[in-house]
């Protein structure tokens, strides 16, 4: 068996699957995160390791032996870095990649290292690591090493401080050419570039469980651990791969990217998406920072009576399609992909006092699909033809957002069978891991069945053209107002 784990922002996940492919048994725990500040997030890494603890006790109380664990593999949230003194003990709450707090950070490095935004924006690392090299000093000068969430919860298990290329890149400190730290990055503002682990592939030994947590969950002491990647994994694991189809992970953000086929070349000069080089063959897309934490943000903040979210969900989509002319733009923490600006702001733009609750509920369904469709547009002004949606993640399991996405963005929509989405690139390292003879993607494919498929609705498609021309007109007026 081949136990895989995601360190998300909210949550933890553990999933268990056969040598087949299948999985086989799942636990998860929730966490939160603190907002001390407006634009601010922060989250204490000892909640990731209590609600890893708690989830791999309960899958030792499943039907499956731990003991038949061959390989695990751990992926998490990006650009959230963490602090470590020399004891191994974290130094302060860790800002969150939702954090905006080093904005102006950020601008003076773009003047400075002259990168593209999908280098580095301030989701990154970087920029936080220079806001507290200015704000907070003590912390680095106490800190021994920087480990990114996955990174952490495996440091936990094994004593092995190491991290791989997607985490260097999601954190602004990779040379994407050599594929090494880019160690002047950090020299240059006085920060220590010792801090930083050692770069290994994903499919890498990352050392072995301690004995004491062995006998705890019951693993054998021979468990293989890897290096694991970042959860940009899911960039390659919401269907299967197939030229001409986008697949929209949808979790807090949304990561929205589509495979090029081979020989494909896209001019990157001045676009709004980019190239993704760094997992097993390249991909063409961008993020989106939220959209799923936009959903979330409207239920918490509309039913505040505690209204389930599955049963808010469906009085959202009781509402009229179109939510009589309100819409929503899903900007709450600025925006990366196309606008990458983090000056745009959330706005619901159409209000009448007709307007309840689950019309503004609906509009922000709505905004969502219409922040994807837009991204769709960019793909056409690229030239690459997209003809399919895959959604994944979270998102689609929202009881009727893929018929909304269809509808809105005027494409078949797929779901694949099951919940998994970046375990699935997990479970396919640990086969190659296992038995060098796997590739990569004959491993992910054994992890999918079936589809669902989410056809358009004809007779809405004038409705949300309207609909979207005036979401479009609203947003650019936004990017071009807004200071970056």
């Amino acid at each position: 068996m081949i136990l895989t784990i995601d360190v998300g922002t909210s949550a933890l996940k553990a999933v268990l699957y056969s040598p087949a492919g299948e999985v086989l048994a799942r636990a998860s725990r929730r966490y939160t995160y603190a907002t001390p500040q407006p634009g601010w997030a922060e989250a204490d890494p000892e909640q990731w390791w209590q609600a890893f603890d708690a989830a791999i006790l309960e899958l030792a109380r499943s039907p499956y032996s731990l003991a038949q664990v061959r390989a695990i593999a751990v992926t998490g949230q990006m650009h959230t870095a963490v602090l470590l003194d020399a004891a191994g003990e974290v130094i302060r709450p860790t800002i969150l990649w939702l954090d905006r707090r080093a904005v102006a950070e950020t601008v003076e490095l773009q003047q400075r290292l002259e990168l593209a935004p999908y280098h580095l924006n301030s989701t990154y690392t970087l920029p936080k690591l220079l806001w507290l090299a200015r704000e907070e000093p003590e912390c680095l000068q106490q800190c021994a090493s920087l480990l990114w969430p996955k990174d952490y919860l495996r440091f936990r298990l094994t004593g092995v401080q190491c991290t791989d290329v997607t985490e260097a890149g999601g954190a602004a400190l990779l040379d994407w050419e050599t594929l090494m730290w880019a160690t002047s990055r950090l020299t240059a503002y006085g920060i220590r570039p010792d801090l930083l682990p050692p770069l290994r592939h994903a499919q890498d030994d990352a050392g072995a469980v301690h004995a004491h947590l062995c006998a705890r969950y019951g693993f054998d002491p021979g468990v293989k651990v890897l290096v694991g990647a970042g959860d940009v994994l899911a960039l390659l694991c919401g269907s299967p791969p197939t030229p001409g189809r986008v697949t929209c992970s949808m979790g807090s953000s949304s990561m929205v990217f589509c495979p090029l086929a081979a020989g494909q070349q896209v001019e990157q000069t001045g676009a709004r998406l980019y190239v993704y080089p760094l997992l097993p063959y390249p991909l063409l897309g961008g993020v989106s920072s939220t959209t799923g934490a936009a959903v979330q943000w409207a239920w918490q903040t509309l039913y505040a009576d505690q209204t389930p979210f599955d049963a808010a969900i469906q009085q959202a989509f009781a509402a009229p399609a179109g939510a009589e002319g309100a819409f929503f733009l899903p900007f709450l923490a600025g925006e990366r992909t196309p606008f990458w600006n983090d000056a745009l702001r959330g706005a619901f733009y159409g209000l009448t006092l007709t307007c309840s609750r689950s019309h503004l509920l609906r509009a922000v369904l709505e905004g969502v699909a219409f922040s994807l469709r837009y991204l769709l547009d960019e793909f056409d002004r690229l030239h690459v033809a997209i003809e399919t949606i895959a959604l994944a993640g979270g998102g689609a399991a929202i009881a009727g957002l893929p018929q909304l996405i269809a509808d809105v963005c005027g494409r078949p929509v797929y779901v694949y069978a099951g919940e998994e989405t970046v375990t699935r690139g997990l479970y396919a390292y640990a086969c190659q891991a296992l038995d060098p003879r796997n590739t990569f993607d004959a491993a992910l494919a054994r992890t999918f069945g079936a589809s669902e498929v989410c056809s358009p609705t004809q007779s809405l498609a004038a409705l949300y053209d309207d609909l979207y021309r005036r979401y479009c007109q609203l947003t650019e007026f936004a990017d071009a107002t807004l200071a970056r």
